[in-house]
């Protein structure tokens, strides 16, 4: 199961977080100073974190498969 945690799944996890906390303060968290405030900023940041979770999936799972352990005589 670790295996599946890459630094894809990291930063898709930390990018839903960021957007459940835009929801959660109604986008204010982020814009910049002297930005205007964008409704759609937490679903852009929803839906890229949830892009990133499953290229970190398929990127496990199409590697190649480690090579079996040598044995020794």
């Amino acid at each position: 199961m670790l295996r599946y945690l890459n630094m894809f799944v990291m930063i898709g996890i930390a990018l839903i977080c960021i957007s459940l906390i835009g929801f959660a303060t109604g986008g204010k968290l982020l814009i910049e100073p002297g930005q205007s405030m964008d409704t759609m900023a937490s679903l852009i940041y929803l839906g890229t974190g949830v892009l990133m979770i499953i290229n970190g999936v398929l990127s496990v799972k199409t590697a190649p498969p480690p090579p079996p352990p040598v044995q020794k005589k």
